[in-house]
C-alpha cells in the first residue's frame, strides 16, 4: 500500500437543504487493478427526504476519478458534494 487515509465527506440535500456525512477510507495500492479504493459508511442521521445508503464502495484508477464517481453516487440521490 502506497497511501492511506481517513476522509469525511459532506453533502446538502437539494430538496430538504440537509446534510448528510460519510466517512470512508481512501486507500492507494503499488499495484493492481483498480489502484484506488474509497470505502464510505454513513454517519446517521438520515435526512427526512430519504435514507441514504448506509454503505458505499467506489474502485477507481486515480484520485480524480474516484472523487468523480463519488460526486456521481451522491448525485443520485440529490445531494450536492461539499467537500
Amino acid at each position: 500500500m502506497i497511501y492511506e487515509s481517513e476522509e469525511t465527506i459532506t453533502g446538502r440535500m437539494r430538496q430538504s437543504n440537509e446534510w448528510i456525512e460519510y466517512r470512508g477510507t481512501l486507500r492507494i495500492e503499488e499495484s493492481g487493478e483498480p489502484r484506488v479504493s474509497l470505502e464510505l459508511v454513513f454517519v446517521p442521521p438520515h435526512p427526512f427526504v430519504l435514507n441514504m445508503p448506509t454503505q458505499h464502495s467506489i474502485r477507481a484508477q486515480s484520485v480524480t476519478e474516484a472523487y468523480s464517481e463519488l460526486v456521481r453516487f451522491l448525485a443520485e440521490y440529490g445531494v450536492d458534494f461539499d467537500s
